[in-house]
């Protein structure tokens, strides 16, 4: 998130100009308020979505404080780009007071190591891909927690050193998180019933998922008790091409895909296809999948979070529950 963008009080009193014009403009409409003593053009708040104006008001603290601030839990985890499920309400802090602080003006402070478990991502300072991981995998519910965990592990290409600074990553910045790394920070956890969780979100966890989508879906998959499919299965179809798949239950030939829709709003996943174009080309993959003798079911984020939905959607391919009725 550029700096520059913020206009700061601070700035215009050096300058000799007189600082309570930013806040006649903020009351005209003209500027925005980020944090006090911060502002920005309305127009350019206008045009960020929730994860980038979070990140103008994380650069709006360090810009203000005369400590950098450490960041922590979901706010970290953004910058991370792990897959975090929504966008804080405060900025997440760590902070060396035992009581761990009030949460106030925006910022959320958690008792914590500030000389430990820390790394620098372009101006933040935040805790570590690790140490995010595990904190947030003992402490968010299971679903929101096991997405934030197969993220961690993802292994694709993250970009160049450009992107470190941007609150909106599609995918996970850096290298995987190890097994045994993540392993590791949880055997240190002191806590046992934080330990007993992060193990067992750890436990399920999976290198493979490529979206939160996908292990939000598994997740649910889990706690209605449903076989556990194989994911990203590999079909070549009649037509020589080769279709990947969410997940696939092979002993009912059966194919489950999470209906995300940015593959068909966001250019980049898309490619050069119009929107048009590309649910044209997930119909025809899906054709050739039934071709191949395959039930394909598919849902999307709100009949995934519903569930009976969920279940109606995973009976009707086939599945049935194993919990006891």
């Amino acid at each position: 998130m550029a700096f520059q963008e913020l206009i700061l009080a601070s700035d215009a009193t050096r300058i000799g100009q007189d600082a309570r014009q930013l806040a006649k403009q903020a009351k005209r409409g003209e500027l925005v308020r980020v944090r006090r003593g911060t502002y920005a053009r309305s127009a350019y708040w206008a045009e960020l979505n929730e994860r980038q104006r979070h990140g103008l008001q994380a650069a709006a603290l360090v810009n203000t404080t005369r400590t950098p601030p450490i960041f922590n839990f979901q706010t970290a985890a953004l910058l991370w780009g792990l897959g975090v499920v929504g966008v804080p309400k405060h900025l997440c802090t760590v902070t060396s007071d035992p009581s761990g602080g009030r949460s106030k003006h925006g910022i959320r402070r958690r008792f914590g190591a500030g000389d430990s478990g820390v790394a620098q991502l372009g101006a933040f300072r935040v805790t570590d891909k690790i140490r995010t991981t595990i904190e947030l995998a003992a402490s968010l519910n299971f679903a929101e927690a096991l997405a934030i965990v197969d993220s961690s592990r993802r292994n694709q290409r993250w970009g160049d050193a450009l992107e470190v600074d941007n609150w909106n990553k599609d995918k996970p910045w850096g290298p995987p998180s190890g097994l045994d790394e993540l392993t590791g920070a949880v055997s240190a956890l002191t806590n046992q019933s934080r330990k007993r969780r992060a193990g067992m979100i750890l436990e399920l966890s999976t290198d493979k998922s490529e979206s939160v989508g996908e292990s939000m879906s598994r997740a649910q998959m889990i706690l209605l008790n449903f076989p556990v499919p194989s994911l990203q299965g590999s079909f070549t179809l009649k037509t020589g091409r080769t279709a990947r798949t969410d997940f696939w239950w092979p002993e009912l030939d059966l194919v489950g895909e999470f209906d995300g829709y940015g593959k068909y709003l966001r250019k980049e996943l898309r490619g050069n296809q119009t929107i048009q174009q590309a649910v044209m080309a997930e119909k025809a993959r899906e054709n050739g999948l039934r071709a191949l003798g395959l039930t394909v079911v598919r849902w999307d984020w709100s009949d995934m979070m519903n569930p009976r939905a969920f279940t109606r959607i995973l009976n009707d391919g086939g599945l049935r529950s194993l919990r006891v009725a």
